[in-house]
């Protein structure tokens, strides 16, 4: 009930600042559906040594986590630079802010975090196997148990994920 009371009050604060969170767009839904059937699956994590990754619980979207993400897309699309620290030329975040800082501000209080960035990808389907076939921190962090929550965001070809376990 607590969590539940401290959410609901957050979510009335950020209406009445004006900055009401937005719901997923359908593509990043289906990103997030589509990150995890992976989880639910288990899958073979390629860079660096193949090795299986077990299934595990899905991910949950998180408001918070979804402001970061998205904010850092548009910050990245602004500059027009791949970055897991905020480019110079960013319009919401200061230049050099770090994804745990980002995820800070904007309120997440987070005990541990990884974040996956994309560019130029057309589809979530794109994005995804770009992730699970890139470095294995990019596959290893989307199969991570202790990871519970996810915020997505995209702003032209910028995608961004950031995952979380709460404090």
């Amino acid at each position: 009930m607590r969590k539940i009371a401290l959410g609901l009050l957050l979510l009335v604060l950020l209406a009445a600042c004006g900055q009401a969170p937005k719901p997923l767009s359908p593509e990043l839904q289906e990103l997030l559906a589509l990150i995890n059937q992976v989880r639910q699956n288990g899958t073979t994590c390629k860079q660096g040594g193949d090795h299986f990754m077990s299934s595990v619980d899905p991910l949950t979207n998180d408001v918070l986590l979804n402001r970061a993400a998205q904010w850092h897309a548009e910050d990245m699309n602004a500059a027009g630079v791949l970055s897991h620290n905020t480019p110079v030329g960013a319009v919401h975040f200061a230049p050099g802010t770090t994804p745990g800082e980002r995820i800070l501000d904007v309120g997440y209080l987070a005990a541990a975090i990884a974040e996956d960035i994309a560019e130029g990808y057309a589809t979530p389907q794109d994005v995804l196997d770009g992730w699970l076939a890139s470095t294995a921190g990019h596959c290893e962090a989307l199969m991570r148990p202790d990871f519970v929550h996810a915020g997505l965001g995209k702003s032209g070809d910028y995608w961004v994920l950031d995952l979380a376990a709460p404090q």
